[in-house]
């Protein structure tokens, strides 16, 4: 299923003191209602007559009112407004600080292409949508509730079964507000058709082209009849139909009764619309997951590091940790889903240092004690900068391994790391194995401060440090390896020419 962000005439307010700016802005966003103000006073008042936007784009440099200030008062006043601010380059600190205490969904360095504003704003207003249409589910749930508790005084000899299934359907809501994948909710909708039909036999399908199968599956009851009764699960949005999947339920020998298809449908209707949320809370995911990869990046190339490195730094981790596998050391957490999610958050070791000043990541000679000290709290910053992003998901999945990456590669097993002095089997077994693909990728390619050493010399070095600096299985796990590190590190060497990275 995919989801497109809505665009024709959707309301945006620009807050902006630059009428150059502006006016290019409204450009760029030619699709959309764009209202451009030059001051926050301005904004108010517009919003006091015409009522909130779906979105509201900030200048962090505005005279009187800060954007920081407005993007508060904004979020006291309407919760429901998506807040994107812009920022100049020597505003990305404070830009980070916003991003970590939930002032706004997106921030974009001025000047930002067309494409990375268009994107913003997409997403900005699915999400929107989005908490628009969990608040009509809620009411139409709620509707529901109302609806069963008038059936209780149809006829005293079905009071009893009427309230069972009032029962059945407000657990199944609150369940359903909980599931958090499409297997959850097939089961559930399986569970509380069984129950609220008083044991018939049924069978869920939700299409789903990421399952093997094609679709997710779930049953209750015993083995089905050749009579059955089939309820489509659709919704229906802007005109558009889309059938997520369909209830079957064993008829036999006794046909539904018209109150027993109103409750299929009032459990058909809910399921259908917890399916269509949960595709989009996929792609937003994956979004989420392409601008968190887009701003470990981003750190990188502040720190003159290339792509390449996110990359062999991956791949490295997924060398030791199949190692440890193949060598029966710490089986009871690596499996594929482990490595899996290795590989995808090994990219997010150094994101906090895009809350590093400049003039302290990019220096080129030794840091003095209390630069040193500022470096040092990227870790902290890279892991509260993931924290609040898996605070608001709702499967955070790889996210959670990234917070540990991020936080605690810089941990030694002898304890005399950093930022908490964790020692041993207190550091995550992915940020030792980070460690170690961190420390072989740094000594092995050219850094501003040293040349690259020979594969030789890199081995040589990180022998040494198991048991001290290093987890002694994870380097004995590297080292039968390490042919195949020295092939990954020729493979994805870096480019004669020096990488740049392109201005926003």
């Amino acid at each position: 299923m995919r989801t497109e962000a809505p665009t024709v005439r959707a309301r945006i307010l620009l807050i902006e003191d630059s009428s150059e700016v502006r006016n290019v802005v409204q450009q760029m966003l030619d699709d959309y209602r764009v209202d451009a103000v030059a001051s926050a006073e301005d904004a108010f008042a517009l919003m006091a007559v015409d009522g909130p936007h779906a979105v509201v784009i900030v200048d962090y440099a505005l005279p009187g009112m800060q954007g920081t200030e407005l993007l508060k008062e904004i979020q006291q006043r309407y919760p429901a407004t998506v807040r994107i601010a812009l920022t100049g380059t020597g505003d990305l600190e404070r830009g980070v600080g916003a991003l970590h205490d939930g002032d706004v969904f997106r921030f974009l360095t001025k000047p930002c292409t067309r494409d990375d504003l268009l994107h913003a704003v997409e997403h900005a207003l699915v999400r929107h949508r989005d908490a628009t249409e969990r608040t009509e589910l809620d009411d139409q749930l709620a509707c529901a509730r109302e609806s069963l508790a008038g059936l209780t005084e149809d006829l005293e000899g079905r009071v009893s079964i009427q309230m069972q299934t009032l029962r059945v359907l407000h657990g199944f809501a609150v369940d359903l507000n909980a599931s958090q994948s499409l297997a959850e909710i097939a089961d559930r909708a399986a569970v509380a058709t069984f129950e609220a039909l008083q044991g018939r036999s049924v069978h869920v399908q939700l299409w789903d082209d990421d399952a093997q199968s094609g679709s997710i599956e779930a049953y209750a009851g015993g083995e089905m009849s050749s009579e059955m009764h089939r309820e489509v699960l659709e919704t229906t949005e802007g005109g558009d139909r889309a059938i997520l999947g369909e209830i079957v339920v064993d008829v036999g020998d006794e046909e539904l009764t018209p109150y027993q298809r109103e409750v299929l449908s009032m459990i058909g209707v809910p399921t259908a619309v917890a399916a269509r949320n949960e595709f989009r809370r996929r792609e937003r995911d994956q979004a989420q997951h392409a601008t968190i990869i887009a701003l470990a990046r981003l750190s990188e190339q502040r720190d003159n590091e290339t792509g390449k490195h996110i990359e062999r730094v991956s791949l490295y981790c997924s060398l030791i940790a199949n190692s440890l596998r193949d060598r029966g050391d710490y089986t009871d957490e690596i499996d594929e889903a482990f490595i899996d999610d290795l590989v995808r958050s090994a990219p997010l070791h150094d994101i906090g240092k895009v809350g590093i000043p400049d003039a302290i990541l990019l220096k080129p000679g030794k840091l003095t004690p209390g630069e040193w000290e500022i470096m040092k709290t990227h870790a902290e910053i890279g892991a509260e900068t993931l924290n609040t992003v898996i605070r608001e998901s709702k499967n955070p999945g790889y996210l959670t391994m990234g917070r540990d990456i991020a936080g605690c590669h810089h941990e030694r097993w002898d304890g005399t790391g950093y930022p908490k002095g964790l020692r041993g089997l207190e550091i995550p077994l992915a940020a030792r194995i980070l460690a170690l693909a961190d420390i072989y990728d740094a000594l092995s390619n050219e850094r501003p401060y040293k040349k690259a050493w020979t594969h030789e010399k890199s081995i040589d070095w990180i022998s040494g440090l198991g048991g001290n600096h290093l987890d002694a299985k994870v380097v004995e796990a590297f080292l039968v390896r390490k042919d195949e590190a020295n092939q990954i590190r020729a493979t994805y060497a870096e480019d004669a020419a020096e990488f740049a990275p392109s201005a926003f």
